[in-house]
């Protein structure tokens, strides 16, 4: 009995799961609470059992937002801080993107902008421009890489 206690103890409090982290705390206040005012351990056992899948569906549904949320404005951070750390022409080639409207032009708007074409290259070799074609496989287009287009977006409105 002792070893099977311990196994569960040792289960439980090295859990990494948050849902079931909170779900098990939670379930234990809600047995306990029922035991202190029924005085009955069957209820207490039947609420604690009651109330851990509920609260580990919620649990873990409100923590992967927050999560997704946290990644989301880590990655925007990561972005904006890599486009502060381009130089003025590498950032004015992002900008001509972000003054055309999208991650995505054709060589020929691409020379229509005059960008320096060493900005252009250098942020080819850090692999944030690439070529890509159209849709109807008609042209050739340069492709910016979306995060930091949107790291110039951001920093085109200050």
């Amino acid at each position: 009995m002792v070893n099977t206690f311990d196994k569960w103890a040792d289960r439980i409090y090295s859990e990494t799961d948050f849902g079931r982290g909170i779900a098990t705390s939670l379930a234990g206040v809600v047995g306990l609470a029922a035991y202190l005012l029924a005085g009955d351990w069957v209820v207490a056992v039947f609420g604690s059992v009651i109330v851990f899948p509920i609260v580990r569906i919620v649990a873990a549904s409100y923590h992967q937002r927050i999560k997704a949320a946290f990644d989301t404005a880590q990655s925007e951070k990561s972005a904006l801080a890599l486009y502060r750390q381009l130089s003025i022409d590498e950032q004015s080639v992002v900008l001509a993107f972000v003054n055309a409207g999208g991650c995505v032009m054709t060589w020929g708007q691409v020379n229509k902008a005059e960008l320096p074409s060493a900005a252009v290259e250098s942020l080819v070799q850090r692999e944030l421009l690439g070529t890509s074609m159209t849709a109807d496989g008609m042209r050739e287009t340069f492709v910016l890489d979306s995060d930091l287009f949107d790291a110039g977006q951001r920093a085109d409105a200050f």
